[in-house]
């Protein structure tokens, strides 16, 4: 099957469910953290799959990964890479501990990642349900440590169809004054793309 590419109105289009996706997560992370939580508006990327890990920092760079599996009318994975280091700050930032390595995670800081990347691909899949009409649910999250190209490796090989391109999108998010960078990755199913790209076309805000 062809994979579709996005226009540019299609581009903004899901630029703007991504806003109101990341207006979501603030205000959950808000309430779970009890402190003011800002994250900026997206950056959207449709790029070549081999080209993924090399946006992201390396096939080789050591990343933290909270995976979820996709299903309903859009069939994939959603992946949050955070790097080694945005990652062991913000676990320290969500549970108030001051670990110096990822490694030294215990578990609540384990389990405070994983409810952040909850939080903020469960933002998007609830934002793409409704504002698209469409019906999607997702895995309980999975957390990974490895390197990059390793992880993803695993992902795609876990993934029952063949995919040409994944979106990407790139935020920061601004928690207690200070910035952590992340991405949000989408690798759908070429039939889950054309019909997100579909209800798109019929999106109103």
């Amino acid at each position: 099957m062809e994979y579709p590419k996005f226009d540019k109105i299609r581009l903004d289009a899901f630029r703007e469910i991504s806003s109101m996706a990341t207006g979501h997560a603030a205000t959950s992370l808000s309430i779970m953290l009890g402190t003011r939580v800002d994250i900026t508006v997206p950056n959207i990327l449709v790029e070549p799959l081999e080209k993924v890990p090399e946006l992201l920092g390396g096939a080789d760079k050591t990343v933290v990964v909270v995976s979820f599996l996709v299903s309903g009318q859009v069939s994939g994975s959603i992946l949050l890479v955070l790097s080694r280091t945005e990652s062991m700050r913000l676990a320290n930032v969500l549970t108030n501990q001051n670990v110096t390595r990822i490694e030294d995670l215990d578990a609540m800081g384990l389990s405070a990642l994983k409810e952040f990347g909850n939080i903020i691909t469960g933002s998007y899949i609830r934002v793409l349900a409704d504002g698209l009409k469409l019906k999607i649910s997702h895995t309980t999250p999975e957390f990974s440590f490895d390197r990059m190209g390793v992880i993803f490796d695993e992902i795609l090989a876990h993934l029952s169809f063949e995919t040409g391109y994944a979106v990407i999108v790139e935020s920061e998010y601004i928690v207690k004054e200070g910035a952590y960078g992340g991405h949000i990755v989408f690798l759908l199913a070429p039939k889950a793309l054309n019909i997100i790209i579909a209800a798109l076309g019929l999106w109103e805000e």
